[in-house]
């Protein structure tokens, strides 16, 4: 069985011009996600999915990792997450894959390795990180975990509602040949906290994970 570190990657981005590569802390975004992986041992190949090889100069001396060039295609915005994995598959005989992207930088090797060990086991099919939310929530419209027709309950007492955090999936090969998808019906999620969840996705997300680091909350 083979398990596959898989990040896809391009060099520049629309919202948050050149963020893979933007410095956080003095060193390129790209090299935290690279790094966490490194130091996951049960990982048999990191591989670095990104159509320019010099997104290779921004990567930190002595960090083990595959670069395998992908179609230039797939750096439009019309490209789906889909569009990618598929791509990969065509070039990688991986088994399990875990999915990684660059924009959660404080994402705990435990964390990745825990996804990892439940899928391999075979318990569940596919892996991913959530946050978990016990508040009143609402969806289209209408309220979502408690009813306006009984006596508001306290929020300790409402179920809690999960929301995919959306860096770190970790699934079967075989789960997305026959789904088309990286979550299929027996998902194991990992609720995370927003501190180890942040996801750098504007400017501003940009400057609080700067805020982070600068204030040492987080060290890599």
């Amino acid at each position: 069985m083979r398990t596959v570190g898989f990040i896809p990657s391009r060099l520049n981005s629309e919202r948050v011009p050149s963020k893979n590569i933007r410095e956080l802390g003095g060193t390129p975004l790209i090299n935290y996600t690279i790094k966490a992986l490194n130091r996951v041992n049960i990982i048999d190949d990191i591989v670095l999915f990104a159509s320019e090889p010099s997104i290779c100069d921004y990567i930190q001396h002595g960090l083990e990792y595959t670069y395998v060039k992908r179609p230039e295609s797939l750096d439009t915005q019309g490209a789906t997450i889909q569009d990618i994995i598929s791509e990969f598959f065509k070039v990688d005989n991986a088994d399990t894959i875990v999915l990684l992207h660059i924009t959660s930088p404080f994402l705990k090797p435990e964390t990745i390795e825990e996804c990892i060990r439940v899928v391999n086991s075979g318990k569940h099919d596919s892996a991913f990180t959530a946050y978990e939310f016990q508040k009143f929530c609402w969806y289209k419209g209408k309220p979502l975990n408690y009813s306006l027709d009984a006596p508001t309950p306290r929020t300790q007492d409402i179920d809690p509602v999960s929301v995919e955090q959306s860096s770190l999936y970790v699934f079967k090969r075989e789960v997305f040949e026959k789904t088309g998808q990286r979550i299929s019906t027996n998902p194991y999620i990992k609720n995370i906290d927003h501190f180890e969840g942040h996801d750098i996705d504007t400017p501003d997300d940009f400057r609080i994970a700067e805020l982070i680091v600068n204030t040492g909350m987080f060290t890599a």
